[in-house]
């Protein structure tokens, strides 16, 4: 095999020249990929975001229009049923990366976006508290088996040489789709109301194109990705196979880095995108602010400001995490995320403040490094032969992430102060900080000694 390595400043496996090429060397891909095969994963990347965060943006419909919860218990309705969501994807995250093992990424892909595009044609027609929390189960065994696949799938395709550019690409496309849902299809019941029909009748209509778009994609899957999953599938039992994904971590303390690195960029998301609007809500009614004016304020900020960039630089952490070792690419990645939430949470007034925007733009940049920086470590260090089940567990602890740093964030912003979910976020970025830099020493400190003994 012909090949050569991209940096002596780390190890790095020799580019399989044999595999496709993108933009004179930028992105190598796994021998055996097609142009189809790679156009496929990443509108599927940029498609699974979208689908997966409509049901939070459009939930309110269904509660107020259809069956007329009153406001007063709404909030707690709406986080009983993400906490069901969230436990049944704990509780399959794993399997599923497992299961993936034994008969490839194409089909449950593909069978991920179908059952939530069924989950959205049923969703709305619940006329019960209990049907709703029924019908959430399907939403969320789909939820579960999408994140998955996806960064299954991404680590695939790519040959590690490039693979950090790689996976910063793929979160520009998620980024994409984010932006995409909040700009234009949230807004599909204020759509059919224009055309005339009740608030029930969008709220139902607007699900149901989800559905029926959430279904396309999954065909669309099943037909442009790749078969090929970078190992020969697995003939081991299920539960062997996720004990495996476990248990690699024992003896790679870069997995172990990864694992937890994963609390902190899945709850990364999900602060911000819960509590930054929150917090302006707040600060603006103490102030006499209306809702309205506070919320157009979060907004530009939010998605202006830190989701521009977070898309940006996601090419910039890419081309960082090829050049250094993967490590110090977390390093630089959890320094930014880890300044970005410290500052934020010690901002007082968000509406006056002269530091609020370059503090959004080092949250969106942190926010994104982590990912990009996380995503091409565990791709490295993740064993071939048992990739979707590491996969698995690496979502597996992004789902304990979202649902740890959600509950103490949320206990926070009442009993402490508005803006303390992202003081807490700096201290868990802080500490994965401090785990990442323990690891380099450690890894340069083995390689001394390793080259300290005399040959043999």
């Amino acid at each position: 095999m012909a090949g050569v390595s991209v940096s002596s400043s780390r190890p790095s496996e020799p580019i399989d020249r044999k595999g496709l090429n993108w933009l004179w060397g930028a992105y190598w891909f796994t021998p055996g990929m097609t142009h189809t095969n790679v156009f496929t994963c990443l509108f599927a990347v940029g498609a699974a975001l979208a689908m997966m965060t409509f049901m939070n943006f459009v939930q309110p419909y269904v509660l107020t229009e259809i069956l007329d919860i009153p406001r007063d218990q709404q909030g707690k309705l709406t986080g009983s049923l993400a906490t069901l969501q969230e436990v049944i994807v704990i509780g399959m995250m794993g399997f599923v990366g497992a299961f993936s093992d034994k008969v490839g990424r194409r089909v449950i892909f593909a069978l991920g976006f179908i059952i939530l595009g069924i989950g959205y044609f049923i969703y709305p027609l619940a006329t019960s508290v209990t049907q709703l929390f029924i019908y959430r189960i399907l939403f969320a065994v789909g939820t579960a088996m999408i994140p998955v696949m996806m960064s299954a799938c991404i680590q695939d395709y790519s040959q590690d040489a490039t693979r950090g550019k790689w996976v910063g690409l793929t979160s520009v496309f998620n980024g994409i789709g984010v932006v995409a849902m909040a700009t234009a299809l949230a807004k599909l019941p204020k759509y059919f109301e224009a055309a005339g029909y009740s608030g029930a009748d969008s709220g139902i209509y607007a699900f149901w194109v989800m559905g029926a778009a959430s279904i396309l994609i999954g065909l669309i899957v099943l037909a442009g990705l790749s078969k090929i999953t970078g190992a020969p599938l697995q003939r081991e039992p299920l539960l062997k196979l996720l004990k495996e994904g476990l248990a690699c971590a024992v003896d790679n303390p870069k997995i172990i880095l990864s694992y937890y690195s994963a609390v902190a960029t899945r709850g990364d998301v999900v602060i911000v995108g819960t509590y930054f609007s929150a917090w302006f809500v707040a600060v603006g009614a103490d102030a006499g602010i209306g809702t309205g004016q506070a919320m157009g304020k979060a907004g530009f900020l939010f998605g202006a400001v830190i989701q521009t960039a977070a898309l940006f630089f996601a090419f910039f952490q890419g081309w960082i995490s090829d050049k250094v070792n993967r490590v110090t690419g977390m390093i630089i990645a959890f320094s930014l995320s880890t300044a970005g939430y410290m500052l934020m949470g010690v901002i007082g007034d968000p509406f006056h403040s002269a530091w609020i925007i370059p503090v959004c733009i080092l949250l969106g940049c942190g926010e994104t490094a982590n990912v990009v920086a996380g995503g091409a470590l565990i791709g490295q260090e993740a064993p071939p032969r048992i990739r979707g089940s590491v996969l698995g567990v690496f979502n597996l602890f992004g789902a304990i992430g979202i649902a740890f740093c959600v509950g103490l964030g949320g206990y926070l912003f009442d009993h402490w102060y508005y803006n303390a979910p992202f003081m807490l976020m700096g201290i868990i970025n802080g500490s994965v900080l401090l785990m990442a830099i323990w690891v380099r020493m450690k890894e340069k400190s083995t390689a001394s000694q390793a080259q300290a003994q005399p040959a043999e």
